[in-house]
């Protein structure tokens, strides 16, 4: 009876020091993480608001505040999804794949790689049913919103995340591959923030009329990812020009 009530407390011990060392490598990511994603949605709507429309004025939401294009709700929902879906999803993720192919070399990495892509797709949907959600929608508007959204943004996703899964894998330590990933992240939530909150949804799931003019980048380049990020870059280098 010594014995067992010994190992139990060994265990507990244990567990108790295990989980008190990966609550400062949380903390990090969730703040890593939440600034990413935020950033990356009050670039998303600078951007759009400095699109031009068809009579050549230049789309910017009617306020009295300094920054006009500023939509508060739009950002309070981003960062809530990244908090509360992103974090504990890369959190745990990063862990798991180092603990089931550990190690640098070229073929742990390709595993660990190819985990990440085809997990993508999940996480993915978790993100934009949480948005939606957040949004005031219901679960079958999610639900359209992934079988209109979700393949296209793993196909845009497949092209980049893998060369940054092979850096960090392979050069970054495990407690700051989420930092190191939030980092990358900046111009992929750019892309998240614009399909997130494109196309406009109505109660019953269906895609509101896109009457007059588009306002996010992915409506402004036919929903397509390469054509977004293109259109980005241009809209930083005119304004660049025009300052």
């Amino acid at each position: 009876m010594t014995v067992f009530s010994s190992n139990t407390r060994k265990i507990a011990t244990q567990t108790v020091q295990s989980y008190r060392s990966l609550i400062k490598p949380y903390i990090i990511t969730t703040i890593a993480i939440g600034t990413s994603v935020t950033t990356g949605d009050l670039i998303c709507q600078y951007l759009e608001s400095h699109k031009k429309g068809p009579d050549g004025k230049t789309i910017v939401r009617p306020s009295s505040s300094m920054i006009s294009w500023w939509d508060r709700e739009r950002s309070r929902i981003m960062c809530t999804a990244a908090v509360f879906v992103s974090t504990p999803w890369s959190f745990i993720l990063s862990r798991t794949v180092e603990r089931l192919f550990p190690g640098k070399q070229n073929i742990q990495i390709v595993k660990k790689i190819l985990t990440n892509t085809l997990l993508s797709p999940l996480n993915i949907s978790l993100v934009f049913t949480t948005i939606i959600l957040l949004q005031g929608h219901t679960l079958r508007v999610a639900r359209t919103k992934i079988k209109n959204d979700m393949p296209k943004t793993f196909l845009v996703g497949s092209c980049y995340w893998p060369f940054v899964s092979f850096i960090n894998f392979r050069f970054i330590p495990l407690n700051y591959r989420p930092m190191a990933g939030s980092a990358a992240g900046a111009l992929w939530n750019i892309y998240i923030s614009s399909t997130s909150n494109n196309p406009k949804l109505n109660p019953d799931g269906t895609i509101q009329s896109t009457a007059g003019t588009a306002t996010t980048l992915l409506a402004e380049t036919s929903g397509t990812g390469v054509p977004a990020l293109h259109e980005a870059w241009k809209t930083l280098n005119k304004d660049k020009k025009d300052g």
